[in-house]
């Protein structure tokens, strides 16, 4: 495990229908230093037992009897933006990790998986919970810098648009505006005309996509970052295409989306 995480303390409610998987989760995970605050067979209850637990990270079956995962991570995403979820499926379709990103997983763990694996990607959900609860505590500083880049946001998630707004913000880089849909982005930036543009690829009205052609059309001058789930090879190369200037992959890693801006911004 990264020796810069600390994992003590961290509360998980681990949600699998196999009594197989909840135990071996269990076991490794308390071994790691984690506090298991529960284990659900089904995903009934799950909203309930997030409120009575107060779990930091719930390890969430995508496939659960007569329920639906990606539907049950997103009524915890909504009503819970704090908690962590880490999906974890037997699927090896690479498509579901992308809409489950997308759809605000912060881990995704394919079964089968090596326990060495498992506690890699666990650690780095950890890492970054610490990072982003460090920078909303950090005081502001009594001589603030000004800053050195300003940034519209355009995510459909709420939750996203608040923890990209947390890094950028860490990173001396204010935030002018942010967007629910690329129709909204494209009037932002018109009008504010910042220096640095993060579009999510999947949005309502518009996608990020098309947002991207009309924001190089009207200002060119901008660097557009794309965030997306998807790394695949025809999504870059339309991306590029149109004028992308790089990728933020959900789920975000605040230390990897401050080195990709610091470079595209240089």
């Amino acid at each position: 495990m990264a020796t810069d995480v600390t994992v003590k303390g961290t509360r998980v409610l681990i949600v699998d229908d196999a009594s197989a998987v909840r135990s071996l989760l269990h076991n490794v995970l308390d071994a790691e230093g984690y506090t298991i605050v529960g284990q659900l067979a089904s995903g009934a209850a799950l909203l309930d037992t997030i409120v009575k637990t107060r779990p930091d990270v719930v390890c969430l079956d995508y496939q659960l009897p007569g329920e639906n995962g990606l539907e049950l991570l997103k009524q915890v995403h909504a009503a819970h933006p704090d908690v962590s979820v880490v999906m974890i499926t037997g699927n090896q379709d690479h498509g579901l990790e992308d809409v489950a990103a997308d759809a605000g997983a912060q881990g995704f763990i394919v079964k089968p998986f090596s326990l060495a694996k498992l506690v890699q990607d666990l650690a780095q959900v950890v890492r970054a919970r610490q990072m982003l609860a460090h920078i909303r505590n950090a005081p502001a500083s009594a001589t603030e810098e000004a800053p050195h880049a300003t940034a519209v946001i355009a995510d459909d998630s709420a939750t996203m648009r608040m923890l990209l707004t947390n890094i950028l913000q860490s990173a001396n880089i204010k935030v002018v505006g942010t967007a629910a849909d690329g129709k909204q982005a494209v009037t932002m930036v018109n009008a504010q005309r910042p220096n640095l543009v993060c579009l999510d690829w999947d949005m309502p009205v518009m996608n990020g996509l098309d947002a991207l052609r009309f924001i190089r059309a009207s200002q060119p001058k901008a660097h557009i970052v794309m965030i997306t789930g998807r790394a695949d090879r025809e999504a870059i190369v339309a991306a590029n295409q149109s004028g992308a200037k790089g990728y933020i992959l959900k789920p975000f890693h605040p230390e990897r989306v401050i080195t990709t801006l610091a470079k595209i911004l240089a």
